[in-house]
């Protein structure tokens, strides 16, 4: 696709009005996009043209924008064009959003950016106050919005074109969005604990068939990591279906006990992955193909696109399309990283040690807004958010809290310029494998999946967590072709390139440790940060002292001191806090000098 321009005004329309839209409201926020960014923009409404005069190609148009530079907006105005457009009066727009959550927000901004008669948005959803919004009669709005899970659930793989529910005027929709994550389908994890949970309702329904699950069961704990395992076909043996067996659970039942007879009866008869991991607990992996085999053509409009390896099995399959991307730059970021673990187990053991800290890196800056993401309340652990409050009990400073899960589509939080990540969000070994199925479309007897393409999937699932949440805080705003002002901090092991993928994902960024309360150095460079800040409490701005003096003071050679202090990571970072600078010749460095 090209950029827009006179030349293609006649077949571009909508995207030339989109544009010019555009133009006029971005000054309005202070977001002024750069040249590529601009035709990015240009692309994702030449999609959704292409899509409402029924030439766009039977595939998904990504458009992996970062946050803050106007995926949404454009999409808004492209849709008022289109809703005001006489050529394109009877073309219908499908929006699919992740959350409930986010429906209020997506109806109420396409309504504020623009004159957008009532009737021609509809909601459907579970919800019924979120019906309410729009059009009483969904198929009579040229514009439904709806949840990604309402397509799944009602579809279960079937054409999206024999279901009435989504057309407008009796035809399917031409124009179709998907805001956010999109895989096609669903892994299915099942693990033997999950399993056993079954038995006493099994036994309620049929003794013959508990006790062949529980062979199944015992089989499935056997099975080497690796392996595959084809789990017998109980709907056929047995002549119980699911729906007999979630009649017998019940409304009493366990939690995730509905859930995992749903998943052993889609892995009966299947032949599955088999993988051991924790607690030598072993877990059945696949996948289910839960959307419509018609949804494309359709818009996908997630800013992980660039960072996620879905994506790219997706465009391997030649299901995907990518359109033009723009860098963002991330110069105005610092993100200081404390090293260790901060997923739920680690807070779990350890949360009250890492809320204290949490609290105390905010009283630093006391006088900042401050968000914090946390992990959601632990019935065994605790509150985190609950915890972290108790230690700053008596400040007063402002600070917003959200959990993982809810980390996502939202710009409540856009003027936080301070935002802490309160650990990171992880997966089990067998949710990277069936995430991994799912956008490959490889099945177990397809092949297994290697401990590479795992590692693969949770880097990139890593990157996109990291960057929707730190999004949700001022760096989501642009400046030019830059994000504002703001200090991230990140409690996150070293361990599976992690340290190093946030360079990736955030390029430009300040990446720098984060160093917890009673941290000290030690050695020749805790001697040598000593007795430079013992020097600077009653130097004068500008004053210096030679490196051989500070080497012979700590009693080191000068070609040691240069080699094991001087370039050593915890050394500079502590001289950038004391305010010391390297100087000398233009050739060379001899001296440490107290910064004016």
């Amino acid at each position: 696709m090209s950029s827009p321009s006179t030349s293609n005004h006649n077949r571009y329309p909508l995207t030339e009005a989109t544009t010019t839209d555009l133009r006029a409201y971005f000054p309005s926020v202070h977001h002024e996009p750069s040249t590529a960014m601009w035709s990015a923009l240009s692309d994702q409404a030449k999609a959704m043209e292409d899509m409402a005069n029924g030439v766009a190609k039977e595939c998904f148009y990504l458009s992996a924008l970062d946050p803050g530079i106007g995926k949404t907006q454009t999409l808004y105005s492209f849709v008022r064009n289109l809703v005001h457009s006489e050529p394109h009066k009877d073309v219908g727009v499908l929006i699919c959003l992740g959350r409930l959550e986010e429906v209020e927000n997506f109806v109420n901004g396409i309504k504020k950016s623009g004159e957008m008669p009532s009737t021609a948005i509809a909601v459907l959803t579970s919800n019924e106050a979120l019906n309410a919004l729009g059009h009483p009669i969904p198929q009579e709005a040229q514009v439904l919005v709806t949840t990604q899970q309402r397509i799944e659930k009602r579809q279960r793989g079937k054409l999206l074109s024999g279901t009435d529910e989504w057309n407008f005027k009796g035809k399917p929709r031409a124009v179709r969005v998907w805001d956010e994550t999109f895989i096609p389908g669903r892994a299915v994890t099942l693990d033997t604990d999950a399993m056993a949970g079954l038995f006493g309702i099994l036994s309620t329904i049929s003794p013959e068939l508990r006790e062949r699950v529980k062979d199944t069961f015992n089989k499935v704990e056997e099975a080497p990591d690796g392996s595959t395992f084809t789990v017998p076909d109980f709907a056929e043996e047995y002549g119980i279906s699911i729906f007999q067996v979630i009649h017998a659970i019940g409304a009493k039942a366990r939690v995730g006990q509905k859930e995992a007879a749903t998943d052993l009866w889609h892995l009966s008869g299947r032949t599955v992955s088999v993988r051991r991991c924790s607690l030598n607990k072993s877990t059945l992996v696949d996948y289910r193909e839960t959307l419509p085999p018609d949804l494309a053509p359709m818009l996908i409009l997630d800013a992980s696109g660039r960072v996620r390896s879905t994506y790219k099995d997706l465009e391997a399959r030649g299901l995907l399309v990518r359109l033009r991307e723009a860098t963002k730059r991330y110069d105005n970021l610092t993100i200081n990283v404390w090293d260790r673990g901060g997923g739920k187990s680690a807070f779990a053991k350890h949360g009250e040690e890492l809320c204290k800290e949490v609290a105390r890196m905010v009283l630093t800056k006391p006088e900042e807004p401050w968000l914090i993401i946390t992990h959601k309340p632990d019935p065994m652990a605790g509150d985190y958010e609950r915890c972290i409050r108790q230690h700053l009990q008596g400040a007063k400073v402002d600070v917003e809290f959200i959990t993982w899960g809810n980390h996502m589509a939202t710009n409540a939080f856009v003027d936080r310029p301070n935002v802490i990540l309160a650990g990171t969000l992880f997966y089990s070994i067998p949710q990277y494998e069936g995430v991994k199925r799912t956008a490959a479309a490889r099945r177990a007897p397809d092949g297994p999946v290697s401990a590479e393409e795992i590692a693969e999937v949770r880097l990139g699932e890593f990157k996109h967590h990291v960057l929707q949440a730190l999004c949700r805080g001022s760096v989501r705003r642009c400046i030019g072709a830059s994000c504002a002002p703001c200090t991230a901090y990140i409690i996150a092991d070293s361990r599976h390139g992690f340290l190093e993928a946030l360079a990736d994902v955030f390029l430009g960024a300040t990446v720098q440790q984060w160093r917890e309360e009673g941290w000290i150095l030690s050695g020749c460079v805790g001697r040598a940060v000593a007795y430079l800040r013992a020097w600077a409490e009653t130097a004068a701005a500008g004053a210096t002292v030679r490196f051989t003096e500070v080497a012979k003071a700590i009693g080191m050679s000068p070609e040691n001191f240069k080699k094991d202090v001087r370039s050593h990571d915890d050394f500079q970072e502590a001289l950038a806090t004391y305010g010391i600078v390297e100087v000398g010749g233009s050739q060379r460095k001899n001296a440490f000098s107290l910064a004016a």
